[in-house]
């Protein structure tokens, strides 16, 4: 796990590091206008459910078949071309979208359209900067890219909201600059590129002279684009759906509570991006036995961080709404926490089972459960919020379950297909500790003071695990800073 757990300790330590950003904000910044902060929090979720069809899955495709363009000298070619298609497509899909806009006036009525000048130049910054991003993964590389992933869209965000709320700066001009630091995002991607890069183009694309490879590219393409849009629908869908039908204000109240369960996703992005091409490896030569052994590592890497971590939320979070400007308004919600936090702590714990089925010869059938998981997302949500009037809470629900059905569905098809699957004993032991930790941590008396109250009930969940580890070493410190500090900080064994 040397390469793969440095590099996304890394990734996470730079995505914790944006996330204290986002924490601060979310704590002494954001509060002061949800409304504004629920406009934020409507462009790039608008954004990144229609960048998967420019896109077009390119972007995954130049980490599964890299090898094959490789082989050949032609990997910077197809990039090449998957640049030039990325920004044709987007021109193509800004015509749809204006035509479509002029047949059906109730788009012309949403809130996507009025925020049309925002949400395209998102578009096709997203889809560049994930196609750069996947290819750099090829060369076991994603610390810095989180810098620029994750990092930059809170800065982004923190300094728009500044900006727009406590300097006087207009809303038309807040939302431009928050739009600037993706543009600065990118820019950072492709420098970084260029500095990685060796390899020159053959200037021929040969390889795709072959029916067969075209045929097999085509097919991956599109089921790829598929399931990305599945994808950004179920995790994306529940920020248009609450601004669209209920108000801005409640969808920056519901993104601030998600800002706090996504503390537990750090780590999978690092993790994913870099474990991509050895699960590619993995598959191909047919080493199933390897990629179970492989899974469960880290899988279990995951669900240990994401059980402390989802533990500390769990002993602290009434104290940070404590110290919030209108924590009220939070703390009436906060069932959305309990909610989301077990049902992706539980996502988590299956670690890269879509990643498994992607990159397999069966990645049709990712696509089907990922569409199917829209599918639940959009209809339970619209039944929770239109019949059942449960607002916000009605939206965490509906995530909570389409998300764990459509876990359990790949979870049994890894199983039968490759005879694999992420759990062993250890969650079991993880689990209880977690659970003992944010009991004792609950029956320590609080003090007078809530900052320290935040500070001591995670500090405690934290201790406990520390103790435990040394008897049952859930986390193989050893394994991993085995090498020396110039090693770990570089990547390289």
């Amino acid at each position: 796990m040397g390469v793969v757990a440095r590099q996304g300790i890394k990734y996470s330590i730079i995505s914790y590091l944006s996330f204290l950003l986002g924490t601060f904000s979310t704590i002494f910044i954001y509060p002061a206008d949800t409304t504004f902060l629920g406009q934020l929090r409507f462009i790039q979720p608008s954004a990144e459910i229609i960048f998967p069809f420019v896109v077009f899955g390119l972007s995954y495709a130049n980490i599964k078949f890299y090898q094959q363009f490789k082989a050949k000298n032609q990997n910077l070619d197809f990039l090449v071309f998957s640049i030039k298609f990325i920004v044709i497509s987007f021109l193509i899909i800004c015509l749809l979208y204006w035509l479509f806009a002029s047949l059906f006036p109730s788009i012309g009525n949403s809130d996507s359209w009025k925020m049309k000048q925002y949400v395209l130049p998102v578009i096709l910054i997203l889809a560049l900067s994930q196609l750069f991003s996947k290819y750099i993964s090829n060369f076991k590389r994603v610390a810095i890219t989180g810098i620029f992933e994750n990092f930059f869209p809170k800065l982004g965000s923190l300094v728009a909201f500044i900006c727009f709320v406590y300097l006087g700066i207009s809303e038309i001009n807040s939302l431009y600059i928050f739009i600037f630091f993706f543009f600065a995002a990118l820019a950072g991607l492709i420098v970084y590129f260029l500095r990685l890069n060796k390899d020159k183009p053959s200037g021929s694309l040969s390889i795709l002279s072959s029916k067969n490879f075209r045929k097999e590219l085509f097919y991956f393409c599109i089921f790829s684009v598929l399931g990305s849009i599945g994808n950004q629908l179920a995790l994306r869908i529940d920020n248009l759906m609450i601004s669209e039908l209920i108000s801005y204000k409640q969808n920056g109240i519901y993104s601030i509570l998600m800002s706090i369960v996504g503390f537990l996703s750090v780590p999978l992005a690092g993790v994913f991006a870099i474990s991509g091409p050895i699960i590619v490896e993995k598959l191909e030569n047919n080493q199933h036995a390897e990629l179970n052994d492989f899974y469960q590592k880290i899988s279990k890497f995951l669900f240990l961080f994401g059980t402390v971590l989802l533990s500390c939320i769990f002993a602290g979070c009434d104290y940070l709404f404590l110290l919030m400007k209108n924590g009220h308004e939070l703390s009436e919600a906060k069932s959305i926490i309990y909610i989301l936090g077990i049902a992706t702590l539980f996502d988590i714990s299956t670690g890269f089972n879509s990643q498994i089925i992607t990159y397999s010869r069966y990645y049709r059938f990712n696509i089907y459960a990922m569409l199917l998981l829209a599918v639940l997302t959009i209809s339970s949500n619209w039944i929770f919020i239109v019949y059942f009037n449960l607002g916000i809470e009605g939206v965490a629900m509906a995530t909570a379950i389409s998300l764990t059905i459509y876990n359990i569905i790949k979870l049994i098809f890894n199983y039968k297909i490759f005879k694999i699957q992420p759990f062993t004993r250890v969650y079991l032991y993880i689990l209880i500790t977690g659970i003992s930790a944010v009991i004792l941590a609950w029956s320590i008396p609080d003090t007078s003071n809530n900052l320290i109250n935040l500070l001591l009930k995670p500090l405690v969940v934290i201790i406990i695990f520390l103790i435990i580890n040394l008897w049952l070493k859930f986390f193989p410190f050893k394994e991993i800073f085995s090498t020396n500090l110039k090693s770990f900080l570089s990547g390289k064994k």
